[in-house]
């Protein structure tokens, strides 16, 4: 998933997402990556195992091996631990509309780029927007 000067989508849409609503990058690793996850999650299980598996340990060391919570999830439970970052857009005080003109802006702005970085090509600023908003609790699907 390296492409370019950004290592992933994850990282391009988050300094985005910063850059247009003045949100902490930490904060916006919260609010996006289990959504950014999810959404290219069937090509990309393999790696998306290996984080579940990661991310899936027992204190003691050892790892679930029954049904382990898929990637997107855990890393949304981790994201709740983590004291003073932002865990959803409402945190950041951006709203729904300033989300669509984003998703807009960015498929029209940087919609090939977004695809190159992506698993899972964006068929349209809609589809962005989707994933953008998709409901935390919906994670884990």
């Amino acid at each position: 998933l390296n492409t370019g000067c950004y290592p992933s989508i994850a990282h391009f849409i988050q300094n985005q997402y910063s850059a247009r609503f003045n949100v902490h990058q930490g904060a916006c690793s919260g609010i996006l990556s289990a959504r950014i996850l999810h959404h290219h999650r069937e090509e990309s299980s393999l790696y998306q195992k290996s984080i579940s598996q990661a991310l899936g340990m027992e204190e003691n060391g050892d790892r679930e091996q029954q049904s382990l919570p898929s990637a997107p999830q855990l890393v949304s439970d981790l994201v709740v631990t983590l004291p003073g970052v932002a865990k959803d857009h409402a945190d950041a005080k951006v709203d729904e509309e300033m989300l669509r003109d984003f998703a807009e802006y960015m498929y029209n702005q940087y919609g090939e780029k977004l695809n190159k970085l992506s698993p899972k090509s964006f068929c349209n600023a809609e589809e962005f927007f989707e994933m953008l908003t998709l409901p935390i609790a919906s994670l884990a699907e």
